[in-house]
């Protein structure tokens, strides 16, 4: 049985899984959201085998213990549950952990930049976005999982060099809009690299001042009732919305 409080929590994340479909996360079946399992058994992951848009509700996740031992749902576990896993087990205030493969993101991963802030959406990071260069096949193993937990550290994501990102926060709001907000930078950077302009950068203490204020956890939920309006907006056929506008 799944309790009330958890069934409402996994609707969120469904829906937290077809928002990051909406804005450029999607990739067919692959990419995955977690949630820490309020009762303290480990935690729920999205099935193998469905894609983040097709994620409707709790029949949609299984729960695993930190040993990826599944103990409710029938889906199939993904073999990269140790993302989840190591990353929840290093940051007790970590309760929402996503990795997936956005185009741009995937593409920045691959390069050696440094990701700064052009746009807002940058300093989101505060110019501190670290890098995973342990491998870039699956991250399968439990030992695999701690390297990227320690890559990670203390910050809010984490790129993965010729595979993905990684984006975690205190709830689905917090780790949602900056999966969102992560893409966007990234295609920002990128985007401006392409034109060969001459380019500048906010003074490092504005940088600070909007990592602080834009990336608090008040203004990221408040940034996440606006995804999830246009999610209802979208599935609802009213309305267009176009993906990758974060």
């Amino acid at each position: 049985m799944i309790s009330d409080v958890v069934r409402t929590k996994l609707l969120d994340l469904a829906i937290g899984c077809r928002v990051l479909a909406l804005y450029g996360h999607e990739d067919k079946n692959l990419g995955h959201l977690s949630m820490r399992d309020p009762d303290g058994r480990g935690l729920w992951l999205k099935r193998a085998g469905a894609g983040l848009a097709e994620i409707e509700g709790p029949e949609d996740f299984t729960l695993i213990d930190f040993d990826g031992r599944k103990l409710h749902g029938d889906g199939v576990v993904h073999m990269e549950w140790p993302i989840h896993t190591e990353i929840m087990l290093a940051r007790p205030r970590i309760n929402v952990v996503g990795h997936t493969h956005p185009f741009y993101g995937c593409l920045f991963a691959a390069t050696e930049e440094k990701l700064v802030g052009f746009g807002h959406e940058g300093c989101y990071f505060g110019h501190d976005v670290p890098r995973y260069r342990g491998t870039s096949y699956l991250i399968d193993t439990q030992a695999l999982g701690r390297d990227l937990a320690a890559a990670l550290g203390v910050r809010k994501a984490v790129l993965m060099n010729n595979h993905g990102v990684v984006f975690c926060g205190e709830n689905v709001a917090v780790a949602g809009t900056l999966g969102i907000t992560l893409e966007k930078a990234c295609r920002q950077q990128i985007t401006l690299a392409a034109t060969g302009f001459r380019t500048i950068l906010p003074p490092e203490e504005e940088v600070k001042m909007k990592e602080q204020k834009l990336a608090s956890v008040p203004t990221l939920e408040r940034f996440w009732t606006y995804y999830m309006r246009m999610l209802a907006r979208y599935e609802s056929g009213h309305g267009k919305i176009v993906p990758l506008q974060g």
